[in-house]
């Protein structure tokens, strides 16, 4: 096989839509497709119906998380050499998020793992197996991400904050870092003119004069505050605020309906599990409710305003770029007071709520494809050889 297109390997675990940092390796490498011979290792990929790029499988185990992380450090630099021997060649550059491949020029953390032990994970409330298995997964990927980001010329990642708490966590990698902001189809979430609220609320379960929180996450509920959320869910006693909680798994759910039957608003929780499209959810809510204790720029703090709904959340990095509490959203205290408090103050006032709902979806319009591709564009043509760019 040979292209005279520079030729770039790309590794992530899952290079698909529903992944938080895989949907931005997707967005990326559809977007510069046509530029360059870009071959993608994973165990999962949105195929371009186009065949502008080359996927090669690495299979890996669907749990646990720690697991998957191993194998793919065994199995995906086995692929790479296979694909090296038959091409005759090896790529210019080769890109990995987080650490998934020990050895690569650009590295795109969505996560800094030592940090996150060092300072959150005190605070992480799950409990027995569940646990274990997180801290092993954190630790694991803390020693990894310490010898890739060694390695690597570019640490690219989506917030400030992140690169900041990089830095302080890896002196070494001052210098070599980047920030490219995280993407979201901001056109494809605005709600349209036509979506019949009420009929999605009935048909979910809802009712029209509900006043409905919004939670969304693929999972590690504790850590992004479900249980903060519930707990203060009790302390309001209007009943017709409810609770929805869309994405996680059958065993966190479960989970947490007991911690709701225990606190007595199990009746106010609506538990709609894993959706392929989370826009109608968002626009049949009022208000988008997520007092995380870590993240880097998830992408549902973009997505949530995008879809016009008002955001509740603690500061976090990437949020605090473009968020000013009681103008496009209200920053909270990761307390059940703090977090009650606020829910109270904003589902008041409903003509205040769709306005800070607007000024949100303002504030995200940045954070579009475009600049995006753009961003991640420019900064591979600055790192290729010279005579690859001829």
């Amino acid at each position: 096989m040979s292209s005279t297109k520079p030729w770039i390997a790309v590794f992530d675990l899952s290079v698909t839509r529903n992944s938080p940092a895989g949907s931005c390796v997707l967005t990326e490498v559809l977007g510069v497709a046509n530029e360059f011979d870009i071959t993608v290792f994973s165990d999962a990929f949105d195929c371009d119906a186009t065949k502008r790029l080359q996927w090669v499988r690495v299979p890996l185990p669907k749990k646990p998380g720690f697991l998957r992380y191993m194998m793919f450090h065994m199995l995906a630099p086995l692929a790479l050499r296979w694909h090296i021997r038959q091409r005759g060649i090896a790529p210019v550059l080769i890109q990995a998020t987080q650490a998934q491949f020990i050895g690569a020029n650009v590295c795109y953390p969505h996560f800094c793992h030592r940090a996150y032990l060092n300072n959150q994970w005190q605070l992480q409330r799950s409990t027995g197996l569940r646990r274990l298995a997180r801290w092993i997964t954190h630790s694991y990927n803390a020693a990894t991400e310490a010898l890739a980001f060694k390695r690597a010329q570019m640490v690219i990642a989506p917030s400030q904050g992140l690169i900041k708490e990089l830095v302080a966590t890896y002196p070494f990698l001052y210098g070599k870092t980047r920030q490219i902001p995280n993407p979201v189809d901001v056109a494809a979430f605005r709600r349209p003119d036509d979506f019949d609220r009420k009929m999605m609320r009935t048909t979910i379960g809802l009712n029209d004069n509900d006043k409905v929180l919004c939670f969304a996450a693929l999972g590690d509920f504790e850590r992004k505050g479900l249980g903060i959320i519930v707990d203060a869910l009790v302390q309001i006693p209007d009943a017709d605020v409810k609770l929805m909680v869309v994405g996680g798994s059958h065993s966190e759910i479960l989970a947490f309906k007991e911690q709701a039957i225990r606190a007595g608003v199990i009746d106010r929780l609506l538990f709609t599990g894993f959706q392929k499209d989370v826009r109608p959810f968002f626009w049949a809510s009022d208000l988008f409710v997520f007092p995380s204790t870590y993240e880097i720029f998830s992408l549902v703090l973009i997505q949530a305003p995008a879809a016009g709904l008002p955001v509740l959340a603690t500061r976090l990095h990437g949020f605090e770029e473009y968020a000013e509490d009681g103008r496009n959203c209200w920053i909270v205290e990761r307390t059940v007071e703090s977090v009650r408090n606020a829910i109270l103050d904003a589902i008041c006032d409903s003509s205040r709520l769709k306005g800070i709902g607007a000024a949100a979806l303002q504030a995200v319009q940045r954070y579009n494809k475009e600049n995006f591709v753009a961003e991640w564009r420019s900064c591979i043509r600055a790192m290729l050889p010279e005579k690859s760019k001829e």
